[in-house]
């Protein structure tokens, strides 16, 4: 005998009849009012924090374009200063590539932060290498532009979690 079927209040999912909660979006059917208001506010809270990572992808793709535009720029000064061509060249190459990571964020935004993670971390390191004291050149921008990275990542893994448990 199979049995009567109704529809979830929150997700419009199909539920048996005596189902005390929705088992696709975890709506207490049964439960009291004051259950359910409870759980569409923490619904709207979970939508929200989904919103506000993909502004924090937006902010990002904005950042990671900034800096592709200061290593055009640098490109441009080694070019003009130092005639180094190979300097130039590599400059222009990490502002491509940023640029194209930029692009792409919204679509991986985890591969795609972690990629301008490696790209920006490993370029610190080659001036480390060639010369220690340029690192701390223009050090707390290099803090910003990493936590502001690091920040993305956190905020989009997070949004991610919560798109996973509560089915948004």
């Amino acid at each position: 005998m199979q049995e009567a079927q109704n529809k979830c209040p929150h997700c419009g999912a199909e539920v048996a009849q005596v189902a005390i909660i929705c088992e696709d979006c975890k709506f207490p059917i049964a439960g009291t009012e004051k259950e359910k208001a409870i759980f569409i506010g923490r619904q709207t809270l979970n939508i929200s924090k989904v919103a506000s990572a993909e502004e924090v992808v937006s902010r990002t793709q904005i950042i990671l374009y900034i800096v592709a535009g200061f290593k055009v720029l640098s490109a441009f000064l080694v070019y003009t200063n130092f005639r180094s061509t190979s300097d130039t060249i590599f400059y222009l190459v990490i502002a491509l590539i940023l640029g194209v990571f930029g692009y792409l964020l919204p679509k991986k935004p985890i591969v795609f932060i972690l990629a301008s993670l490696a790209v920006i971390l490993g370029y610190y390191l080659l001036l480390y290498l060639v010369n220690p004291i340029l690192v701390f050149s223009g050090i707390t921008w290099k803090f910003i532009t990493v936590g502001l990275l690091l920040y993305a990542l956190y905020t989009v893994m997070e949004s991610n979690k919560l798109k996973k448990k509560y089915n948004l």
